[in-house]
């Protein structure tokens, strides 16, 4: 064993710490706090800066079988929180019984090395740290001290210290006393360890206790946190004890939590503000549900934005067809051979077979002839006979207003011969804008549309900051 200065209470850092207490649930917002029996499955100790343990809680949830062995803290978690900076881990009580969890460990399973407790009971308490003075006030009586013997970890100390850093081959540890009973035995302790890179032939092995090493050997790594055993108070239950602590070595104030009973008595003061809270409340839930509802239709009505910027074929049509049902249009789709042909119906009653196209540039001549073949196809295996509709999202990466001709010549020429409707995406675009301004005849949309053969003249999307046009719809 190695002894070292160990910080006091005074050296701690005044920032405000973490505080997880394990055992005890108290009612404080200041702390986070659980019972043995209700561990939460989502709790990482290593979160914390600080934890307590009360052990004297521990053998009667276990004997009560009201400790769930899976939500246990694990022996990792607990290391990467002791060697954690300005961490500390406070344990009160006998380190007798088991965690009962998988591997059947002792209570001290996060330790890299334990002292060796001796069971044994006794009244006369000797130099007592000054530091804890507060505390053995209420100690009568210990019924255990500790010896300098050290045991390593149950999965060795190698094992262990890999969690701990990878290079990690040698370990120190220093024991500190802060009260002995008569035969100079502590009662309660100390514990800091330090971690380092000894040097091929000073690497340690696992012995009961660690020697020292030469410190030009060893290359210090990692300092642990404090780790502090006190015995079970006698004079007030372990619960005030730890309500101590908090108090007198991290400075808070634990209010007592008011008895449930004392809600049957309210003042007529309280009762007009918790009507009038409740009245608020009440509002806010009707606000959030009014903000989801228009959060949806937000959603939903901006989808129609796709229509300017969507590249991907499948999810360009889709918006397609989604903007042209708003404006009335029913849509159903067909399969011919392996190809699926969209068949539009319009308000007025008129047919049409849909085609959408994506193109980095303008429309390409075979985009017509494939919506060729689709019209040729329904009227060879449906009988059917209508008109063909292709919109296009042509120089789609382009901003709208920087477009440039989305049908060269051929493309026109083959509209015009063929008795189809060229429209882009943002020429639909624009129509559900005026549609959703009740700026747009529907009835006037679709005749233009049907009755166009080429490029249709619909109103292009306006640029941003351009004084708005009247629809050529006549």
């Amino acid at each position: 064993m190695q002894r070292f200065p160990m910080p006091r209470s005074s050296q701690i850092q005044p920032r405000k710490k973490r505080i997880l207490v394990l055992g005890t649930a108290l009612q404080s917002p200041s702390v986070t706090a659980y019972d043995w029996s209700n561990l939460p499955n989502y709790l990482n100790v290593a979160d914390y800066d600080v934890i307590i343990f009360n052990f004297t809680s521990l053998s009667e949830a276990q004997f009560n079988g009201r400790i769930r062995p899976e939500r246990l803290p694990t022996w990792q978690q607990l290391t990467r929180l002791l060697f954690s900076p300005n961490s500390e881990i406070i344990c009160i009580g006998f380190p007798a019984g088991e965690t009962s969890n998988s591997l059947y460990q002792s209570i001290t399973w996060w330790l890299p090395v334990t002292p060796h407790f001796m069971a044994a009971s006794g009244e006369v308490i000797r130099d007592i740290d000054t530091e804890f003075d507060y505390y053995f006030e209420y100690v009568r009586r210990w019924f255990f001290y500790a010896t300098p013997k050290f045991k390593a970890h149950f999965l060795g100390l190698a094992n262990y210290m890999r969690v701990v850093h990878p290079r990690v081959n040698h370990l120190r540890v220093g024991m500190g006393t802060i009260a002995r009973n008569r035969f100079h035995q502590p009662i309660a302790f100390k514990l800091l360890f330090r971690a380092g890179y000894a040097y091929p032939g000073h690497a340690f092995t696992v012995p009961s206790n660690l020697p020292a090493k030469s410190a030009a050997s060893v290359e210090p790594l990692l300092n642990s946190g404090l780790v502090i055993w006190l015995p079970s108070p006698t004079e007030i239950s372990a619960d005030d004890a730890i309500q101590l602590i908090l108090h007198k070595r991290y400075r808070l104030e634990l209010a007592p939590a008011p008895p449930s009973w004392i809600a049957t008595y309210p003042l007529p003061e309280q009762e007009a503000i918790a009507r009038k809270i409740a009245k608020h409340q009440q509002a806010i839930q009707q606000l959030r549900a009014e903000l989801e509802q228009a959060q949806q239709q937000l959603d939903a009505t901006s989808g129609h934005q796709r229509l300017l910027y969507e590249q991907n074929q499948d999810r360009l049509t889709l918006a397609v067809c989604e903007g042209l049902q708003e404006l009335g249009a029913r849509i159903h789709y067909f399969r011919l051979a392996e190809q699926v042909v969209i068949r539009l119906t319009a308000p007025t009653g008129k047919d049409a077979v849909l085609d959408v196209r994506s193109r980095i540039g303008a429309l390409l001549l075979k985009d017509i002839r494939q919506l060729d073949q689709a019209v040729r196809d329904m009227l060879l295996q449906q009988n059917w006979r209508g008109k063909g509709i292709l919109i296009v999202n042509a120089n789609c990466r382009q901003s709208p207003q920087f477009r440039d001709e989305p049908f060269p010549p051929n493309c026109r020429r083959a509209a015009q011969e063929l008795g189809y409707c060229l429209m882009t995406t943002t020429q639909l675009f624009q129509a559900i804008a005026d549609y959703q301004l009740n700026e747009l005849n529907i009835t006037e949309f679709w005749q233009l549309v049907f009755n166009t053969d080429g490029v249709c003249l619909l109103p292009e999307l306006m640029a941003l900051n351009e004084p708005p046009q009247s629809p050529a719809l006549d």
